[in-house]
């Protein structure tokens, strides 16, 4: 029986079968390529869009502090109903309370001071306007008389000053409504203008609905349209007015506000929304876009890689030969070939084919 000299030969084949099957598993990933995408869109007559956001209270209020401090009475909960001047909050007075106290002993002695200076100038006056006082105690005693007048109402002013010190130490309700959050606990240490809790109105008809609207649609989001809001865990539907437009973006996305019209009794902050928006003109007559970029053309004539969803966030590249008619801003009108909604490359065209694997660029 002859031995091997190298055994380990023998598994060089099965070595290699292994690695090409992983070679051809990767390779198989990396044919999914990312590639840019549009959508083919409805232009002219009346089409609607939906965005998700959230209700809240129109009259939402978040209440600070204007000085910091330890907090020592914490009189709220989440969902408790408040009234008008309620006391809800309050920091350590100590000190506040020692500077009070402060003052108003100065105020106490300025006046004395003022009195005292005030009967003196009086006496020298009389003096002075008999001859017996000299023109220099007159002006004196007239200086002494100035500077504590000046003194009293330095000290009236500080002590104003330190009631309002002292009432910065509470916060009050400003209005009648409900604490929706609560942002500390009592013997927190907070600073200035942080955050203590948010309170809204308890009024149902003082509800709206913010959602984010790309871009692309922000244009043609105008003030006072009428939309249509849907709150999927009452399964109800209301009216709305649009109240405001986002000037800026945040995420990619404009804030708009839409009032209720004609909310109900259980419709409350924080609950998930659908805002339906109606854009364009029903005196024009309905037209699909594709965007320019999206259409090649060889020698059967125009066409578009239409993006076929599958599993796993991959999509599937299909050519479909399409008739375009004339150019507007935002696309080729379709004369036939697609349809509304329909995903479509836009890059890439050359090396995209039948059946290839692709996934959606976001960015």
């Amino acid at each position: 029986m002859q031995i091997m000299k190298y055994p380990y030969l023998a598994l060089l084949p099965l070595i290699l079968l292994y690695g090409c099957g992983n070679s051809s598993e990767e390779e198989k990933k990396e044919l999914v390529k990312p590639i840019k995408y549009g959508v083919v869109e409805s232009f002219g007559g009346l089409t609607t869009r939906t965005f998700n956001g959230i209700t809240q209270s129109g009259s939402e209020t978040k209440l600070s502090f204007r000085t910091g401090g330890l907090i020592t009475r914490l009189n709220v909960a989440v969902g408790q109903r408040i009234k008008r001047g309620q006391l809800l909050a309050q920091l350590d007075q100590t000190d506040a309370l020692l500077a009070l106290e402060q003052a108003q002993l100065d105020v106490a002695n300025a006046k004395v001071q003022l009195e005292t200076a005030s009967s003196g100038f009086e006496r020298i006056t009389q003096l002075y306007q008999t001859n017996n006082a000299s023109l220099s105690d007159y002006e004196k005693a007239k200086s002494t008389l100035s500077n504590a007048q000046s003194s009293y109402e330095i000290s009236l002013k500080r002590l104003d000053l330190q009631r309002s010190q002292v009432s910065y130490t509470s916060i009050t309700s400003p209005m009648s409504g409900i604490v929706s959050t609560v942002n500390v606990e009592t013997n927190e240490v907070v600073r200035p203008g942080q955050s203590i809790l948010t309170m809204s109105k308890e009024d149902s008809k003082d509800l709206e609905a913010q959602v984010g609207v790309p871009e692309k649609y922000i244009s043609r989001v105008k003030h006072g349209s009428p939309t249509k809001i849907r709150i999927p865990t009452l399964s109800s539907e209301f009216d709305g007015v649009i109240t405001e437009v986002g000037y800026t973006s945040s995420g990619g996305t404009y804030p708009v506000i839409t009032s209720l019209t004609n909310p109900a009794d259980e419709v409350r902050p924080g609950m998930p929304v659908e805002v339906t928006f109606t854009f364009g003109n029903e005196d024009q007559e309905k037209q699909l876009i594709v965007p320019v970029k999206a259409v090649g053309e060889d020698e059967s004539g125009q066409f578009v890689y239409i993006l076929r969803p599958q599993d796993n966030e991959v999509y599937e590249a299909k050519k479909v030969t399409i008739e375009i008619g004339s150019l507007t801003s935002g696309g080729f009108i379709v004369r036939s070939g697609l349809t509304q909604d329909q995903i479509v490359a836009l890059a890439g065209l050359r090396t995209l084919y039948d059946g290839m694997k692709v996934a959606l660029l976001t960015q």
